[in-house]
């Protein structure tokens, strides 16, 4: 299958002249575009797998801009093309991680050489994620089999938490660390003895103390890995209220990251609405009306109404 390339150049004779020797080697050129505006768009709409991005355009966004915005929507690769390269141009486009450059003018040779070197990088950044989301995935799982009772918590939370950052309009990159975090929220109940977590009956105020450690002893375990996101400061702050009445920093407002704020949500859905050890199931209603009643107050207004409409609109269910 043809790589399917996006040209934004506002320069119409150099556009064409790119699309035709995009087309001589091999390529699939996608419709023209002009604008930072419109590169944006049409990289949501059309998912193309390499960008060649110019580096000055007409509009409001420059090629620069743009590319940093796909970068943190799209997670799809920006080669920019540019006539000159002062200091000041480059120093901004190094902010945006881009995969290559191409100073005009330049022949098939160079452009053919530049675009496969960037979708081998890419590449590359993928597997690395994919190896990170694996080595997640296996913390996870580490914990549901100490904590029986907890068994599926995690990968529900994920689930819900991820549904609330797409409605809440998150980037796909924010959304992707959303889910993964979730996905290990409770790490840091690894530290906690087991007869703790799984104790029947309700708990001693030394034992609640206790488990309420659990956002550290997560954020210390992920501290020092080198995430994409900001992974060991959300599993931190999942706890945290917008009154400043959650732990363990006592955070409030905006001090809390959104993301964190997602996953307290979808957090206090799931754990109301399924078994504990020391309570059976309240239910989804009862949960929805928990975080309806508290919205402001403890939890963020924008996930509280993205969770309600999910569950009351869209009919989203959670994983058995």
């Amino acid at each position: 299958m043809k790589r399917r390339i996006l040209i934004v150049e506002d320069e119409t004779m150099i556009a064409k002249d790119i699309e035709s020797k995009l087309r001589n080697i091999g390529y699939e050129p996608l419709p023209l575009v002009s604008s930072g505006e419109k590169a944006v768009e049409k990289a949501g709409k059309l998912r193309p797998d390499i960008i060649l991005m110019d580096v000055v355009l007409d509009g409001k966004m420059d090629g620069i801009e743009a590319a940093g915005q796909i970068k943190t929507s799209f997670n799809i690769p920006v080669v920019y093309l540019t006539a000159y390269s002062d200091d000041s141009t480059l120093e901004r486009a190094k902010v945006t991680d881009p995969f290559g450059y191409i100073l005009k003018p330049f022949g098939e040779r160079d452009l053919h050489s530049t675009i496969e070197m960037a979708l081998y990088k890419h590449s590359n950044n993928e597997k690395l994620l994919k190896s990170m989301e694996e080595v997640i995935d296996a913390l996870a799982s580490t914990l549901e089999i100490r904590d029986p009772y907890t068994a599926g918590h995690q990968r529900r939370v994920a689930d819900l938490a991820r549904a609330i950052a797409l409605e809440v309009n998150l980037s796909d990159s924010e959304t992707r660390g959303v889910y993964l975090a979730a996905l290990i929220h409770d790490i840091g109940k690894i530290q906690v003895p087991t007869e703790i977590l799984s104790k029947p009956g309700k708990l001693m105020s030394a034992e609640f103390d206790m488990i309420k450690t659990h956002p550290q002893g997560g954020y210390d375990i992920l501290k020092k890995v080198d995430f994409p996101w900001p992974i060991a400061e959300i599993v931190l702050q999942h706890h945290e209220r917008l009154d400043g009445s959650g732990y363990p920093c006592g955070l409030k407002g905006k001090e809390i990251l959104m993301e964190a704020k997602i996953i307290a949500v979808a957090d206090t859905v799931e754990a109301m609405s399924f078994h504990r050890p020391y309570r059976a199931a309240l239910g989804k209603e009862k949960a929805l009306d928990e975080i309806s009643t508290h919205r402001g107050t403890l939890y963020d207004p924008d996930a509280v109404d993205a969770c309600l409409k999910l569950f009351r609109e869209k009919g989203f269910k959670f994983k058995a």
